[in-house]
């Protein structure tokens, strides 16, 4: 299977595990969230174990900023996810997407892309540069067609979502520079005979512990602070966390994926598949956020969406041929 293929997949399970997000009754936010990075990191964990056993000897035996950096990065992402999430209920799942995915692709695929050891041809740095240029103009279009539909209509929740949406994109882009980081470990398995799967699930499970960390201990704090650590208790809890644990796995499938494309698209997998990924992850919860009625009635402003979308695929044809 080739490493665009795999991309392609990714980019559609990166589309649509934001559906899991839309209601989380009977859970009070802070638990629901709580619980879903529960699971987020048991999969990442898991799915590290099952391809290597032995994945902490190669952590252990890295150099401590790789490990630092790809960490922190997973604490950064970690706020920034809380944001997704209060994003999407204050303004929808596409537009959200299209704000945060947009910043996200931007960020998380510069950095790599100055951080590598490998220089990019004076060529193909300016055609990856029209991509993202491209790229950002899609985001606008996209952003201006949310705010068109929202109209004047609970003006300061909007700007608060619109901001929100940007947070999480920055650190959305955090948790690429982290996965980059974690190469130095990546090629140490791969010369110990292990596959791409492996070396991107132990690469993943760094970013995601970093998240983690700082995701449980807001929620619990908060929880007990807001006295609703019982809605763990309240009926419908159990469906409610099959749902959690069904989503992570949808989540933690694109990220697995992305890694595994990365490595197999060269030097640069990480910047041209990130910008790849991210955009057609767009395009898919745009798709999402129509069939959720989320655009019904918007006429003019849906037609933005979809001339939003059309510039994302030019930049995609562009970046895919850096």
């Amino acid at each position: 299977m080739s490493g665009l293929l795999i991309l392609l997949i990714a980019g559609v399970c990166q589309g649509s595990f934001g559906i899991g997000y839309k209601k989380y009754n009977p859970f009070s936010w802070e638990v629901f969230w709580g619980v879903y990075f529960v699971f987020c990191f048991a999969v990442a964990f898991g799915i590290s174990f099952l391809f290597a056993p032995d994945f902490f000897f190669y952590i252990a035996g890295s150099d401590f900023v790789s490990v630092a950096v790809a960490i922190g990065c997973g604490a950064l992402w970690g706020v920034s996810a809380i944001f997704f999430s209060k994003g999407i209920d204050m303004i929808g799942m596409s537009l959200v997407y299209g704000i945060s995915m947009g910043i996200s692709t931007i960020s998380g695929s510069v950095i790599p892309l100055f951080m590598g050891e490998s220089k990019m041809e004076n060529g193909r740095l300016l055609l990856l540069t029209g991509g993202l240029l491209i790229s950002l103009a899609g985001i606008v279009v996209i952003t201006f067609a949310g705010r068109m539909r929202e109209g004047k209509k609970a003006a300061a929740s909007v700007n608060t979502g619109i901001l929100f949406s940007v947070l999480s994109g920055l650190g959305s882009g955090a948790m690429n520079v982290g996965f980059d980081a974690t190469s130095g470990i990546g090629s140490a398995m791969l010369a110990a005979g292990y596959g791409k799967a492996a070396v991107s699930a132990v690469g993943w499970l760094l970013v995601i512990f970093g998240g983690f960390l700082v995701t449980e201990i807001f929620c619990i704090y908060t929880a007990f602070k807001k006295k609703t650590i019982g809605t763990l208790k309240e009926k419908g809890a159990g469906k409610e966390s099959g749902k959690l644990c069904l989503t992570s796995i949808v989540w933690f499938a694109a990220l697995f994926l992305y890694g595994i494309a990365a490595y197999m698209l060269g030097d640069f997998g990480a910047v041209t598949g990130w910008i790849l990924f991210n955009a057609l992850a767009l395009l898919i919860s745009s798709v999402w956020g129509i069939i959720f009625g989320e655009w019904k009635g918007a006429g003019k402003a849906k037609r933005l969406l979809f001339a939003g979308n059309l510039i994302l695929v030019v930049s995609w044809i562009l970046i895919a041929n850096t």
